[in-house]
């Protein structure tokens, strides 16, 4: 991907995660440093499992081939997904994860999944 393109797509990300923070219920408005801190920690093998991300894209499971379709796509885009699919593909059965992880570890786990995994998270 080219640099320009790069930061097209993270500028349209970012864009869209702030619209997105402001129509939530409560939202602080400043976003609690520490919390993110903590989130930022986590790594991907553990957000695939905690998230549940494994019961749909796990090995197996009805939705395994749509992370081998997304792992030619940059990983920004592959992370805009995991914030908010209904942003990407409107219909989407996908949830949103927008507010129970932060852009860095959304973009940590589209570069986990680019790298061809969930291998790594496959045991319980």
């Amino acid at each position: 991907m080219s640099t320009p393109l790069a930061r097209t797509a993270l500028l349209s990300m970012t864009l869209a995660l702030s619209a997105c923070s402001d129509k939530q219920e409560k939202a602080p408005s400043a976003p609690n440093t520490a919390a993110v801190s903590a989130k930022e920690a986590r790594p991907p093998e553990e957000l695939f499992v905690s998230l549940g991300c494994r019961n749909c894209h796990g090995p197996g499971s009805a939705f395994a081939p749509a992370l081998e379709a997304v792992r030619g796509k940059p990983a920004e885009v592959i992370a805009m997904s995991i914030l908010d699919m209904q942003k990407v593909r409107p219909g989407s059965m996908m949830p949103s994860y927008t507010g129970r992880l932060s852009t860095n570890e959304a973009l940590a786990l589209a570069n986990w999944i680019k790298a061809g995994n969930p291998t790594a998270a496959n045991s319980p």
